[in-house]
């Protein structure tokens, strides 16, 4: 079955190798979203992900989600 890419950020499949792939990076053609990290599944999963609306759950669980804040060492406070 044919392997489909998709955006960790907006959920399209429209993504492609970014600088022609040689940053081993990824460029999403809806959100432009660039970063090594993408979803890759069969085609089949990716169908029944997104009629169940489970894609879409994911999605919006992480962009509502805060970011961390990291803490700084106290020896280099800065």
């Amino acid at each position: 079955m044919k392997r489909v890419l998709i955006c960790p950020i907006c959920g399209s499949i429209e993504i492609e190798l970014d600088s022609a792939g040689y940053t081993g990076k990824y460029y999403c053609k809806k959100c432009r979203y660039v970063g090594s990290f993408i979803i890759e599944m069969d085609e089949g999963e990716y169908q029944k992900l997104k009629e169940s609306g489970e894609i879409e759950k994911f999605l919006e669980i992480k962009s509502t989600e805060k970011p961390k804040k990291e803490k700084k060492h106290e020896k280099y406070p800065f």
